[in-house]
């Protein structure tokens, strides 16, 4: 386990791309989910990209902005129709997900608490983590539609001592940034690692490439 970890009273952890190697596996099913609805390609890729470049945002956010932004012509049933979809997908690969290495010698050694604040459906998070026995590691599983930054927010309220969030994307590293707390870039499975980097870097935030 890396010793920075022992500096902390309270540790938020990231879920996507930090716990579960899963960056890559939902931006598949986001692809998946945009197919089985008959959005053309181009439109796919559009999207896709930005999905990739903004991981962390819910999937609530993302799918309206492809509306908005992207999608042309889009039926009133599309956003309803992506986001069942995507959800189906998202419980399947959250359960194949392989953990990342290392990641439960940290939980199985760390005496800080520990919580999740992620992008990803908090109901479809916590059942995933119960069906995977991680649920008893964390004090609290948190995720959207609730922001990212609201509910560090909210886990920095209900403890003292020092708190760290960290994380693989840029709504990560603002989330600790808005809440005045420090970060930890994990970068391995990152889908935005130089721009993660760099903007870590100018904060003199911690980088690791592994646990």
């Amino acid at each position: 386990m890396h010793p920075i970890f022992k500096k902390y009273d309270t540790i938020i952890f990231d879920c996507d791309g930090v716990i579960l190697d899963s960056n890559d596996l939902k931006i598949e099913a986001m692809r998946d989910a945009l197919y089985l609805s008959d959005v053309i390609p181009h439109d796919i890729k559009l999207c896709c990209d930005y999905f990739k470049n903004n991981f962390g945002k819910s999937r609530y956010h993302h799918v309206q902005y492809f509306i908005d932004n992207i999608i042309e012509n889009a039926n009133e049933d599309l956003y309803a129709q992506v986001l069942d979809i995507y959800s189906i997908k998202c419980e399947e690969l959250y359960l194949s997900a392989k953990i990342t290495p290392g990641f439960m010698e940290v939980i199985n050694n760390c005496n800080a608490k520990l919580y999740v604040a992620s992008g990803s459906a908090e109901g479809e998070l916590r059942q995933v983590f119960k069906k995977r026995e991680l649920y008893h590691y964390f004090q609290d599983i948190l995720g959207s539609p609730t922001s990212k930054s609201e509910n560090v927010r909210s886990i920095i309220q209900q403890n003292t001592g020092k708190t760290v969030m960290v994380g693989d994307a840029l709504s990560d590293f603002y989330a600790a940034k808005e809440n005045g707390i420090e970060f930890i870039a994990y970068t391995p499975f990152s889908n935005v690692k130089e721009e993660l980097e760099l903007l870590s870097l100018t904060e003199n935030f911690t980088l690791i490439e592994g646990w």
